[in-house]
């Protein structure tokens, strides 16, 4: 038996039926659908390309090139600002919905502090407790139990998101720096969200099922190569062997790894149906689609096709092949990459329809959907897994993709190259240079005179001997350059206003008044803070979709053992979970932090906050630094300090009467609030009825 045999039995590929006509309609439907979207947007699309050029290049390649002065102001800006809007990975908030938890309590803290007060005058006369105060202690139990919940599965959510951003590969903060980058360049960016279950077989079954592999191509190998017939292709060690490994491949399969998954498609990837009036939310598409280019043998891989030759070939360009020599427009490098995918790549799209819930796979030119339509991967509140960032957004009707930052700077670009290229031939027709009378001069005496080094003593031909040099040739007086003629101060002016971008952000020296200068710091901060804001809502947008992908898709075991023992998880359905808490970015946590300005408002507030009675350090120490460094922890000083605590408790004595009613000096309901009727003092946290 040789290999190709064994791999008939393990490996059975079911050839797939062929598709029935109605469905080939559809397919070819959905395809012409998403193709003439494309074109709808084909300028948009066309411009985001223009955009990327000018930001490489520093120029407008329709009326500039390489030969001509080029200052790439651009490409500076677009650096700048995402430096600016994006140096740190952000910080992921958990948000318990704001709710009115009791029913009974009425969210006073003295009526609080009175029902425990009669719960323990009770307790001690050894009277029964008044229904009313028992009623009270009991629905104010409730809702700090249910609000505590909450906040460990806020808490485990945080971390979660925190552990799934810094498991990307390339690395989360690379990759949102690409997209902020992109959005800048292009006008729109895109995050995809995606979740990912690799299984697999216990590792040592696994390592037996290779060992059994090897042995078998081992003795297969030896069986062909053999000349002396001592092992035979149907020698029953072969059968033995493969009937061993078959058992071994009916093992069940486990979960190995599962988590989020962030992709971060092109601008012009994303194809939005033309009926969408607002790319942010997608307000009005019913449907988008996502393209991309993959091998026949990635097709195979992913969707377990043999696509053959039935699709559309595309050269690595996304040009269709066989319409004219893709290759002629090549470069060498280009050509060498296309020989590697000599049959072409395979263009496939991921279609989401809002309307009837599925996500479709198909590939252009292919009759049939590569895999079953059905409900998308992540399942999220929008429906869409794809989320868009833009920041320069406008209100128009015809108009759905914002210009980017390239397309409004690119006036003054091509004005600064034309100012600076101006003052460059300025300065050549400065150049010394000669005038003498037609035919004195030959061509050898012509090339001396243009091309000669510095004190270089020049033999004319033309010139006897005696004669004087003014006889044979004049300098020719320069042109003087009138400075205001290449001023580019008012460029940077404009670029202020369109961007707020300051001259100082392109390493230039502002020549401005303090006052001025001030001005302008406040106009670039606004804009600058617009950005900021619109960063932070789509962090948010991501963020909550993210928690809503993993509260319906990680279990128990998995969540445990990236959090830890300690994890909260709840058993609630998803609706329930997603009504009461959600993810959100804590404003401006992307951005460079500010520690002087921080520090300095602590300093501000702290002998307030000391000021407060009753008020717990430790509590105030944690959230200090999480305001200032949330990877500090305090825990281990404040566990270190637990059994003096203890001790201290212990030597009090017990307490009497009821602990379930008792109050905290007697050692009961640990989290009451110690309060005589009509006395000062403040409750814990969340001691109200919001």
């Amino acid at each position: 038996m040789h290999n190709d045999d064994f791999m008939a039995v393990t490996v059975v590929e079911e050839e797939k039926p062929e598709a029935t006509e109605r469905r080939k309609r559809l397919v070819s439907e959905i395809s012409s659908r998403i193709k003439n979207a494309k074109k709808f947007h084909e300028k948009a699309f066309k411009q985001m390309t223009k955009d990327m050029d000018a930001a490489l290049n520093g120029y407008d390649d329709r009326e500039w090139n390489d030969s001509n002065y080029v200052a790439n102001i651009l490409q500076r800006h677009v650096q700048q600002r995402t430096a600016a809007l994006y140096a740190k990975n952000p910080r992921a908030v958990a948000t318990r919905r704001e709710r009115m938890d009791y029913s009974v309590w009425d969210g006073d803290e003295t009526t609080l502090g009175m029902a425990y007060q009669a719960s323990q005058t009770a307790a001690q006369s050894g009277l029964p407790v008044p229904f009313e105060a028992q009623a009270i202690i009991q629905d104010y139990m409730q809702g700090q139990t249910h609000r505590a919940m909450l906040d460990n599965v806020a808490k485990t959510l945080e971390q979660l998101f925190d552990y799934f951003m810094h498991e990307q590969t390339p690395t989360f903060k690379s990759q949102m720096k690409g997209l902020v980058r992109r959005v800048i360049t292009t006008g729109v960016g895109y995050v995809k969200l995606g979740f990912q279950r690799d299984m697999d077989r216990q590792p040592e079954v696994a390592a037996q099922i290779a060992d059994v592999q090897a042995q078998i191509d081992y003795i297969s190998r030896i069986a062909e190569q053999a000349a002396d017939g001592k092992i035979q292709e149907d020698d029953p060690q072969i059968e033995e062997l493969m009937l061993s490994l078959k058992a071994l491949s009916e093992e069940p399969m486990m979960i190995v790894r599962e988590g989020m998954l962030f992709d971060f498609p092109e601008s012009n990837a994303i194809i939005v149906d033309p009926m969408c009036r607002q790319l942010r939310g997608f307000v009005g598409a019913n449907w988008i689609a996502h393209e991309m280019y993959l091998t026949p043998d990635d097709v195979h891989e992913i969707f377990g096709i043999d696509i053959k030759d039935k699709y559309s070939s595309y050269d690595v360009k996304g040009r269709l092949m066989g319409e004219g020599d893709s290759y002629t427009r090549s470069s060498r490098d280009e050509i060498d990459v296309n020989k590697q995918h000599k049959e072409g790549l395979v263009l496939v799209y991921e279609y989401y329809d809002r309307k009837s819930g599925l996500q479709y796979c198909l590939a252009d030119g292919y009759n049939d959907f590569l895999r079953e339509p059905m409900a998308p991967d992540v399942k999220v509140e929008a429906f869409f897994p794809i989320f868009p960032l833009v920041f320069n957004e406008i209100e128009h009707k015809d108009v759905l993709y914002p210009p980017s930052d390239i397309k409004l700077l690119m006036p003054m670009q091509n004005e600064y190259n034309r100012a600076r290229q101006g003052l460059r031939e300025h300065r050549r027709a400065n150049r010394p240079k000669y005038a003498a009378p037609a035919g004195m001069l030959e061509e050898e005496d012509k090339a001396k005179l243009a091309t000669h080094p510095a004190n270089a003593v020049i033999e004319l031909q033309a010139l006897a001997s005696g004669q004087k040099v003014n006889d044979v040739i004049q300098p020719v007086a320069q042109i003087g350059i009138d400075p205001n003629l290449y001023e580019v101060k008012t460029i940077f002016d404009d670029v202020q206003l369109v961007v707020g971008a300051q001259e100082a952000n392109f390493g230039g020296l502002s020549k401005a008044t303090a006052t001025e200068t001030s001005i302008a710091e406040s106009s670039r901060m606004s804009s600058l803070g617009a950005n900021v804001d619109d960063l932070d809502s789509f962090m948010s947008e991501i963020a909550r979709a993210a928690g809503q992908v993993m509260l319906h898709e990680m279990s128990v075991d998995e969540v445990k053992k990236i959090v830890g023992p300690g994890a909260a998880w709840p058993e609630m359905t998803r609706e329930e979970i997603m009504e009461e808490v959600f993810l959100e970015i804590e404003a401006g946590s992307t951005g460079k932090p500010n520690r002087a300005a921080e520090l300095q408002n602590i300093e501000r507030i702290m002998p307030f906050l000391l000021q407060i009675p009753g008020i717990d350090p430790s509590w105030l120490a944690k959230e200090l630094l999480k305001r200032l460094d949330d990877k500090l922890d305090i825990t281990q000083a404040i566990v270190e300090k637990i059994p003096s605590v203890v001790a201290m408790n212990q030597a009090q004595g017990p307490g009497t009467g009821d602990p379930a009613l008792a109050g905290p000096q007697s050692g009961g309901a640990a989290n009451a609030p110690m309060l005589n009727a009509g006395a000062s003092g403040s409750l814990p946290p969340m001691g109200n009825n919001q």
